[in-house]
């Protein structure tokens, strides 16, 4: 059951999310939602220019609740503003690999999500077509041997601004009696003594909250409040913005969002005048030594934390994963290869084994239930997590939900399920290829 008091740590995705569920469903339980900022949190993984809302997923589960997320965001009046149905192309290099399942299945939900509108699917079936998809009928590669060889869109799909977006959120969970914020960095849970019982949060000038049920919604910050060995990994994958011409913008109007699968670069569409790329590649990590988050352990443990542009704005993306974006920009976009980032960060996620979200209580502690592991594709669930926390809390979340994200099966043997996936590879330590900002 829903205790009478609750604090959430963290004011992203699952956070905001859970406060406004609360807000509505448990008007007597005073909600205390804890962040070091105020939303939008800048460097949280819940904030950027764009995210994308799709519902071809491979997984039907998975499908059916991002299709009731994109219906709730569409008739959403203070949202749905911020929603570009621009479609999302998916493409790969045309081999027998991975990727090609993956751009396969991918393909086969699409046109299932599709079901009687044909017409919201494109498809590709050479470079040609898929640099036209993006430039235009009169324009043409020049590259030899490429890798965006073959693809579909699919014109359900769109991204969001999830900068605004988390704002419009942020300000509807305040408009609730039994919610509040504050605004501190939280430096531990705070535990009856000699005990694993969790009794608010402790923050880092020494004051408190008390509650009498702690959610951990930190995302990639959550690592150091609890232990997640084995269900959550915390690394960063990199994003640069390009500014563009009013020419520019116009030619490139009306592309759909690009994934290249084989090569793991993201394009998407003009958007206040810049085009932002990223690379879902294996990462980088930042590895500290961190007080013990068990109450009842003394040696410290290692985690990955992250280091945002928030404590270094001087931090620039590594060379590799500039060089890996300019050399696939000079297949597809070869005009901004070589052109000067506006901007770049790193984004920092927390990835499960599975790609399955945590929903549970802590199985170490008393008191703390979990709800992050967002694995780069919870963002178009917001509008929905919220009351599947909830539904737990109360013992009414369906089966299927609660087995996916449970803490248990983090620990079974599990495989990526393929809802964002990574390229191979371990993440790279961040302070050995970090880089000051070069303007």
């Amino acid at each position: 059951m829903v205790p009478e008091s609750v604090c959430i740590v963290g004011a992203g995705v699952f956070g905001i999310s859970t406060a406004i569920a609360l807000g509505k469903r448990c008007p007597e339980t005073k909600v205390t939602v804890v962040d070091r900022l105020e939303p939008p949190v800048t460097d949280g993984t819940s904030v950027d220019t764009t995210r994308c809302i799709r519902v071809d997923y491979k997984d039907p589960v998975y499908a059916e609740l991002a299709r009731e997320s994109m219906d709730i965001i569409t008739n959403d009046p203070d949202v749905s503003p911020f929603f570009h149905q621009c479609g999302m192309s998916f493409v790969y290099d045309g081999g027998n690999d991975k990727w090609a399942d993956i751009w396969i299945n991918g393909k086969i939900a699409a046109e299932k999500a599709n079901e009687g509108n044909p017409g919201k699917m494109r498809y590709y079936d050479s470079p040609q077509a898929v640099y036209k998809s993006i430039h235009g009928v009169d324009s043409e590669p020049f590259v030899e041997n490429p890798r965006w060889n073959k693809g579909y869109t699919n014109y359900l799909n769109g991204f969001i601004d999830a900068e605004k977006s988390m704002k419009a959120y942020y300000e509807r969970a305040k408009t609730f009696d039994n919610v509040k914020f504050v605004f501190k960095e939280v430096d531990s849970l705070m535990y009856d003594p000699g005990s694993r019982k969790a009794e608010g949060v402790k923050f880092v000038d020494g004051s408190t909250v008390a509650a009498d049920l702690v959610i951990v919604a930190a995302g990639a910050w959550s690592c150091k409040l609890v232990n997640l060995d084995g269900i959550c990994k915390s690394s960063a994958i990199e994003v640069a913005w390009y500014k563009l011409t009013k020419e520019e913008e116009e030619q490139w109007g009306k592309m759909a969002i690009t994934t290249n699968l084989s090569t793991g670069i993201n394009l998407f569409p003009p958007y206040n005048g810049e085009i932002k790329c990223l690379r879902r590649s294996p990462g980088y990590k930042n590895t500290l030594l961190v007080p013990n988050p068990d109450p009842t352990k003394q040696e410290p443990v290692q985690i990955s934390y992250p280091r945002t542009i928030v404590d270094h704005p001087t931090d620039w993306i590594p060379q590799d994963a500039e060089n890996a974006l300019r050399d696939n920009l000079a297949e597809i976009m070869p005009v901004l290869a070589q052109r000067p980032f506006d901007r770049t960060k790193l984004c920092w996620l927390t990835q499960t084994p599975s790609a399955n979200f945590v929903i549970d209580y802590h199985p170490e502690l008393e008191g703390v239930l979990l709800a992050t592991g967002g694995s780069a594709h919870a963002w178009k669930f917001v509008p929905i997590l919220g009351d599947k926390v909830v539904d737990y809390m109360e013992g009414k979340l369906d089966p299927t939900l609660k087995e996916m994200w449970s803490f248990a099966e983090k620990l079974q043997t599990t495989s990526d399920n393929g809802s964002a996936p990574r390229m191979d590879g371990e993440p790279q330590e961040l302070r050995e290829v970090v880089r000051e900002c070069p303007n």
